[in-house]
């Protein structure tokens, strides 16, 4: 019975542990697959596929893989420490769970005003759980098949999540990026109530 209670108490102790450290973990696991896709993408290489462990810890399906033609290119924010793979639109859960993405299936790297979009995911570095570290000034890099595109912060702001014309195209305007994350979290509702804007514009 004794015997018992040790290997019990000591499941718990492992349980509690692995609780206390899973984010961690997880941005560990995150940052090991964003490694690979952003080699791929550099080495124009087969698609990256997610193993089991992979998938459990991250919640990415098994059975996605990373299509390099899939990828838009590599977005950096040095000072919010990102760096993160861009998928092409349209944006799904699963992208979003991946990396960031384009809005829509439309969206490409040469529109004036390119709509990027990530999580938030609490407690842990990835994503754009950092993107509110930035600040006015700083620069984004944008790394496509064509080179690395470099833009300067110039504005950063809360919407409402119906204020989509953040997203609107200005023929007459230089061209930015607008990052997108969600903002204000409701722990009675659950939800996000805004979204957080980084507006870059392109540095000529």
């Amino acid at each position: 019975m004794r015997h018992v209670l040790r290997i019990s108490g000591g499941l718990l102790i492992a349980a509690g542990i692995l609780l206390f450290f899973w984010q961690d973990i997880r941005e560990i696991f995150i940052d090991r697959m964003n490694d690979r896709v952003i080699s791929a993408y550099h080495d124009d290489s087969r698609p990256v596929e997610v193993n089991r462990l992979e998938s459990i810890v991250t919640g990415v399906d098994q059975s996605a893989s990373y299509d390099m033609e899939g990828v838009a290119g590599i977005l950096r924010i040095a000072s919010a420490d990102i760096e993160e793979p861009v998928f092409s639109g349209p944006v799904t859960e699963e992208k979003l769970k991946s990396g960031l993405s384009f809005i829509d299936g439309t969206d490409h790297v040469d529109m004036q005003n390119i709509p990027i979009a990530g999580h938030r995911v609490e407690g842990a570095g990835i994503r754009f759980n950092h993107l509110d570290r930035a600040e006015v000034g700083d620069v984004v890099e944008f790394e496509t098949m064509d080179g690395v595109r470099s833009y300067e912060i110039t504005d950063m702001f809360e919407v409402d999540p119906s204020q989509v014309e953040v997203m609107d195209q200005k023929a007459d305007h230089p061209k930015q990026l607008t990052l997108i994350t969600c903002e204000d979290y409701n722990p009675e509702t659950l939800l996000f109530e805004k979204r957080l804007i980084v507006k870059a514009t392109i540095i000529e």
